[in-house]
């Protein structure tokens, strides 16, 4: 029994130095091959450049397209005037606009003015907030625009002051002017000034 023993102690004697060894040799190989991989020489001069290829042959023009439907004209004579503002008050409803215009230019245009209170208005409707109403008349003979304000019911206006910070008057020529197309609602500023392309 003692010889097995002896036997068994110096087997996994043995084996534990081969193992020893084994890690050893294969760590050392790591470490080389690592060392040889990163191991790089000096970089070689640059290689002749290449030839240029041949140039390949143009494709055929294509088919030219149809022409496209021509747009609706423009109306170029559409003319705003900018007039600055003021307040009205219950002593000071009317404002009088002079427009530098002929008489035959004004008789042959629609006329559409228009205040901004906040907010751009259509004289000729309730103001803001419904507190009072405009009203709008224009002369021919002296090529003027009349703007007043009353009450909502008509009457005279008996409300608090109200401040317009601009006038804008737009004039268009009957010559140059269509057909309302149904979606302009001519009431609205800003519908007139982008249909017109007015800034």
């Amino acid at each position: 029994m003692n010889i097995s023993l002896k036997y068994v102690h110096l087997h996994l004697k043995l084996k534990t130095t081969v193992m020893k060894n084994l890690k050893f040799f294969a760590v050392i190989l790591f470490v080389m091959g690592m060392i040889a991989a990163s191991c790089e020489g000096p970089e070689g001069p640059r290689g002749p450049a290449g030839t240029n290829g041949t140039d390949g042959t143009n494709g055929t023009d294509g088919i030219n397209g149809t022409d496209g439907i021509n747009g609706t004209d423009g109306n170029a004579n559409v003319m705003v005037f900018g007039f600055p503002g003021d307040t009205m008050t219950s002593s000071n409803t009317s404002l009088l606009f002079q427009l530098p215009i002929t008489s035959t230019l004004m008789d042959s245009s629609l006329i559409l003015p228009y205040y901004r209170d906040y907010n751009w208005y259509q004289a000729g409707s309730m103001g803001m907030s419904g507190d009072y109403e405009t009203r709008y008349w224009y002369r021919i003979s002296n090529q003027t625009v009349s703007l007043n304000i009353q009450n909502p019911d008509g009457s005279d206006y008996t409300g608090a002051d109200v401040i317009w910070d601009s006038v804008r008057i737009f004039v268009i020529p009957a010559s140059q002017f269509y057909a309302a197309e149904p979606d302009v609602d001519f009431a609205n500023y800003y519908e007139v000034e982008s249909y017109f392309g007015q800034k």
